[in-house]
């Protein structure tokens, strides 16, 4: 069933993971996820941070808290709005992700920092696959947002191109744990966070130009869709 028990009971399964040594070796704790276990959108980054080894929760070092600005600036809600007249930055980023986390639930696509400057390998990416399947099917979302080439990978079994694919919908298929039936879930692509970040080009996001700026609109995009489901949705069980 999914929800909170099924996220808790995948949390105690993989809280002490052993499959991949190196990464045995480099974390101090596995950053399983955070958010909502009813969540209608899973977040899907790639590894977590130092600063993630540090707090425990995923999405809070530098890449994180740009990413959730992002998401923030793409959802139009008074709530988040009213958020910009604090002025302590920390206290900021704190009240943004409480507001996001009403409604996403955030993962990556492997639940261990893999050291200082370096990726996952592909076969740790493959090893945590199963995992992040079943907490997508747990918290069974109306959509998925692969943020970067390395979530969109984990996700399918394969690799994305990326700049093709940003703003456009893909089919997750995931085999579900208890019935062994495929569901499939729709899956969002947009530009790697950590990669944007460092480009800087957040300054244009006012001219409507630039990578941080196309993130915004294709997060728009997935809010979209999710709005335009909830109202098919509505209207077919309204329907006699």
């Amino acid at each position: 069933m999914p929800g909170l028990d099924a996220v808790r009971s995948l949390y105690a399964e993989y809280a002490e993971c052993t499959k991949c040594p190196r990464l045995c070796e480099s974390r101090s704790a596995v950053i399983f996820g955070s958010g909502s276990a009813s969540a209608d959108i899973v977040v899907v980054g790639k590894a977590p941070g130092p600063e993630e080894e540090m707090t425990g929760i995923p999405f809070t070092g530098p890449t994180g808290r740009f990413f959730m600005q992002l998401f923030g600036r793409a959802v139009d809600s008074e709530d988040i709005a009213a958020l910009n007249s604090i002025e302590d930055n920390d206290v900021f980023h704190e009240e943004l992700r409480a507001l996001i986390e009403e409604n996403v639930f955030f993962t990556n696509a492997v639940l261990c920092f893999p050291g200082e400057d370096k990726e996952p390998s592909a076969k740790e990416i493959s090893e945590c696959r199963q995992r992040l399947h079943h907490t997508v099917y747990a918290v069974d979302p109306k959509l998925i947002i692969a943020a970067g080439k390395t979530a969109a990978a984990a996700l399918l079994g394969k690799k994305v191109r990326v700049l093709d694919k940003r703003g456009s919908l893909m089919d997750v298929p995931i085999e579900s744990p208890a019935t062994g039936r495929t569901v499939r879930y729709p899956m969002l692509v947009v530009l790697d966070p950590g990669q944007v970040h460092r480009s800087g080009d957040q300054v244009l996001v006012n001219k409507k130009k630039g990578k941080a700026y196309q993130m915004i609109e294709d997060i728009k995009r997935a809010l979209y869709l999710l709005k335009t489901y909830e109202t098919i949705a509505g209207e077919s069980n309204g329907s006699d």
